[in-house]
């Protein structure tokens, strides 16, 4: 009866510490991705690598490998803390393009285009005239047709268009910027020196904080003194983060963006405004 007593006991306490020693490793992700270019060289791929480590670094991921395989033209990743695939495979492929621009509102862009109103006709004016910058938005399943228009439009003086970075299944708004001398934005990324992190004190949604070098603190005072009561377009590869209204001249070389971001979203504008854009473009594999 002991004995039978004590093999109970031994698979009770048996039980009770197995979960101890058989505790689930964390999830790892593994992404192989692939440059577009054929002719690819090693420098280029360490170059990659080392953007994406920062990227990686600056998003708040702990524990990755980032090897380049130069006879294949890829970069292999593994991670084992960033659970949202999504937003590792945009931290990975995406160039990381910020740049800045002065926007038209809708009176200016109509005057622009010399009365030609077929483009507003596509449009509604959805927070046109709440945000001073938008032109219009539409349903995101129409908007191919207005690009396929303003294709047609062909090139507008000293003007460009691009869309907002609007949740799937929203809306989506278009801006047009104005394009200044050859640079044609005001800013771009090699103009930025970081990109923080803070909380709205009273929302206490995530305020993204941009910090310009001191070379262009005055272009970008002289840039908000022109545009009071004007919108300032953010763009990240030519989708538009934020069209702020400026209410004073900005001296001292900084600026917010807020909006509706997750912790997540916001992390991901730090780590590609942190870091230099990747010089090769990139696809999935796995």
């Amino acid at each position: 009866m002991k004995r039978v007593l004590y093999i109970f006991v031994a698979i009770f306490i048996f039980g009770i510490l197995q979960p101890a020693f058989t505790k689930k490793a964390p999830q790892l992700n593994s992404i192989v991705i692939q440059a577009t270019d054929s002719k690819v060289s090693t420098q280029q791929l360490e170059l990659s690598a080392k953007i994406i480590s920062g990227r990686l670094t600056d998003f708040g991921s702990e524990k990755f490998e980032v090897n380049i395989l130069p006879e294949k033209g890829q970069i292999a990743i593994h991670s084992t803390n960033i659970q949202n695939r999504n937003i590792l495979e945009r931290l990975l492929t995406q160039k990381g393009e910020m740049a800045f621009y002065e926007t038209y509102d809708r009176n200016s862009l109509f005057g622009l285009l010399k009365g030609d109103a077929g483009l507003f006709s596509l449009l509604t004016e959805t927070d046109a005239s709440i945000s001073h910058s938008k032109i219009g938005c539409i349903a995101q399943q129409n908007v191919r047709g207005v690009q396929t228009y303003l294709d047609k439009m062909g090139v507008v003086k000293d003007c460009k268009f691009a869309w907002d970075q609007s949740p799937e299944g929203e809306n989506v708004c278009l801006y047009a910027l104005k394009v200044i001398g050859i640079k044609g934005s005001l800013i771009t990324g090699t103009d930025i020196e970081s990109v923080e992190i803070s909380q709205d004190n009273t929302s206490k949604s995530p305020v993204i904080f941009i910090t310009l070098k001191q070379e262009v603190a005055k272009a970008w005072a002289d840039a908000t003194s022109r545009n009071i009561n004007h919108a300032i377009a953010i763009l990240l590869d030519d989708k538009v983060l934020a069209a702020p209204v400026v209410r004073s001249v900005m001296e001292s070389g900084k600026c917010s963006i807020t909006g509706n971001y997750t912790l997540s979203e916001a992390k991901y504008i730090v780590a590609l405004g942190n870091n230099d854009e990747l010089p090769l473009e990139f696809k999935i594999l796995n």
